[in-house]
């Protein structure tokens, strides 16, 4: 009989601000998803590592094991955490997940995964390989073989460069490649027929302004629009793009792998489109947009790390909702108010909103 496979669930961290408590309040709402899904695809062995401890009341009351981590605030190291759960829990099959990785996943994308971990041995596989959050492995033992990573983008490439587990690509669907990071994801998943109740109720009781997205997931069925997609959009991503819009689409794609190589933090970021703004200023750059384009979706964490701002969660969460009078950095204030102003509608986000999100966004424009 195959060894079964547990799942270990990470949510958790610290809330500064009315924008994340929102987010919680719906990420929290995803997980109790999660788990009812991961159940119908066969998923027996569960656990939820959380700093909330009213999450971990309503999932011991579905008899999910909830360990309540106070580790899960700041500072946290999720390699050296996912460590200690493996190793407490003896778990060989691990497929990891993060609360908020994918909200649109379904209980036979969980049998499935369930199925390549229970008929192998020595393998990963991820959702994506540079930069994932989706990650199943086995043996469990093979974390104490890597550099353990700070964040989850960069296990899947650490267990295949170092301890030499065996890559095992997976399907590309939506359900896997969707999850939500941002204000922007939310509004995304608000409008799409497969987001599970519970996470279905708490976005009803949000009241955020959802018509630039109507308009973007109106845009990409005209035959006569044209649309800007800018960020770190990968090249599979955009034969779907061609494949399932009606619009003409001006496609600018850089600095992939921006997190995972931790360019980022080494302020190494370089952007075209970053250099086009710093020659045109924040609105001559939308009225310049407006007159190539009838809309725009951009992913502003790679503009962001151009301009060298350091910004915090709460600034990019309210830019990325258009709540200009929420935003406390100057420039990011008057980098957003040009964007509403726009002639055109203009999406702000980060890296999920021009991979999944754009994705759930024309997936759920298609089911009417």
């Amino acid at each position: 009989m195959a060894e079964a496979v547990s799942l270990v669930i990470f949510e958790g961290g610290p809330i500064y601000s009315v924008l994340e408590a929102q987010m919680q309040v719906v990420r929290q709402a995803m997980v109790l998803d999660l788990v009812e899904r991961a159940r119908e695809g066969g998923l027996e062995n569960i656990a939820v590592v959380t700093s909330y401890p009213e999450l971990a009341a309503k999932l011991e009351s579905a008899a999910v094991e909830a360990v309540v981590d106070e580790e899960l605030g700041e500072p946290f190291h999720f390699g050296q955490r996912l460590q200690d759960v493996v190793q407490s829990y003896r778990l060989e099959k691990v497929l990891y997940m993060g609360g908020a990785s994918a909200p649109l996943i379904s209980s036979g994308e969980f049998a499935y995964l369930r199925e390549i971990l229970e008929q192998n041995e020595g393998i990963l596989l991820a959702n994506n390989f540079y930069s994932a959050d989706i990650v199943g492995f086995t043996p469990g033992r093979a974390l104490g073989q890597i550099t353990l990573p700070p964040i989850d983008n960069t296990l899947a490439l650490a267990l295949c460069n170092e301890a030499g587990l065996r890559w095992v690509p997976v399907q590309r669907t939506l359900g896997l490649n969707f999850d939500v990071d941002t204000p922007a994801d939310i509004m995304i998943m608000s409008v799409h027929p497969d987001t599970g109740p519970h996470t279905r109720r708490a976005v009803q009781g949000l009241n955020w302004d959802a018509r630039r997205y109507l308009a973007i997931k109106e845009l990409v069925g005209n035959p006569n629009g044209e649309l800007v997609i800018y960020g770190r959009v990968g090249s599979n991503f955009f034969q779907y793009l061609d494949a399932n819009t009606r619009c003409r689409l001006r496609l600018y794609s850089e600095e992939r792998g921006m997190k995972a190589l931790g360019r980022d933090v080494r302020g190494e970021v370089k952007a075209l489109m970053g250099r086009l703004i710093d020659s045109l200023g924040f609105k001559g750059f939308f009225d310049f947009l407006a007159e190539i384009a009838l809309g725009a979706v951009l992913d502003t964490r790679v503009l962001f790390e151009h301009f060298g701002w350091k910004l915090k969660a709460a600034d990019r969460f309210a830019s990325d909702l258009g709540e200009v009078d929420l935003i406390s950095h100057p420039l990011l204030k008057e980098f957003t108010a040009a964007a509403l102003e726009a002639p055109i509608p203009v999406l702000l986000g980060g890296h999920s909103l021009v991979t999944g999100g754009l994705w759930a966004l024309i997936d759920a424009g298609s089911k009417g």
